[in-house]
């Protein structure tokens, strides 16, 4: 997609343009984006509440019926269901497992592994398992 930006003066009100064949999920995100500025989860460690930008996430996981969300170097804990979280996030998550959601912007590789199911390494050095009946979504989302 070819992108223009327009410089313009200081009194002018600034505004956003996108032309499109049709409205997709990627630009239903960058409007909400534009509009509102980038989605964040509300995580708890240590008695804090800690505002996290979606973009830094990396997975988020359900342990022993308490959500967790892993960013490079940091895990906190969402008070939420998995599946209420995932209703909330935008086209970058996708299911990969029951209990899991993964950043497909954060995986670097992918190889396929027994019974279908495939190993994705993210770009902090974690594997995660992706489930065989979530592989096919997955292919999607990555173009495979």
């Amino acid at each position: 997609m070819r992108v223009t930006f327009n410089k313009i003066e200081k009194n002018e009100d600034e505004y956003a343009v996108i032309n499109a064949h049709e409205k997709t999920a990627v630009i239903t995100t960058a409007v909400e984006l534009l509009e509102n500025g980038e989605q964040i989860i509300i995580g708890y460690k240590d008695g804090e509440s800690i505002p996290c930008p979606i973009s830094k996430i990396y997975y988020i996981e359900t342990v022993d019926d308490k959500c967790f969300a892993y960013t490079k170097d940091a895990c906190f804990e969402i008070r939420s269901r998995l599946y209420e979280i995932e209703a909330n996030l935008d086209f970058r998550f996708f299911r990969c497992s029951k209990s899991m959601l993964c950043n497909i912007r954060k995986i670097k590789s992918i190889k396929a592994e027994s019974n279908a199911r495939m190993r994705a390494v993210l770009l902090n050095g974690e594997d995660i398992i992706i489930s065989r009946s979530y592989v096919k979504e997955m292919k999607k989302r990555l173009g495979l």
